[in-house]
């Protein structure tokens, strides 16, 4: 029971990885997202985000007591805070078929 479970996860990680590696990169100019995509990222993509913001912040204070002695204070607050924040606040509205990276030069 337990090893069919465990080669059940272990085929669906593996189809996924797989899925993942194979999907063709476009070099077309980006295009207007339509009005599913835009209801979507509103709807669904957006509401995340903004819980992300807020977990984040609830992970960086908590981390506060090991990141002030190490010195990681301004990484845990980029990672955790400004950037889940500028994914929610920057990135175009319907924009769901590439990733919205936050450069670490935009401080």
């Amino acid at each position: 029971m337990i090893f069919t479970k465990r080669l059940i996860s272990v085929g669906i990680g593996m189809i996924l990885l797989v899925s993942i590696s194979v999907m063709p990169l476009s070099a077309a100019e980006p295009t207007e997202p339509s009005p599913d995509e835009v209801a979507a990222d509103l709807l669904f993509v957006r509401p995340v985000a903004l819980c992300s913001i807020v977990i984040g912040s609830a992970i960086f204070v908590a981390s506060l007591p090991f990141t002030i002695p190490t010195g990681n204070l301004i990484l845990a607050g980029r990672k955790l805070v400004v950037a889940p924040v500028k994914y929610a606040i920057k990135k175009p509205l319907g924009e769901l078929d590439t990733p919205f990276r936050v450069s670490d030069s935009d401080h």
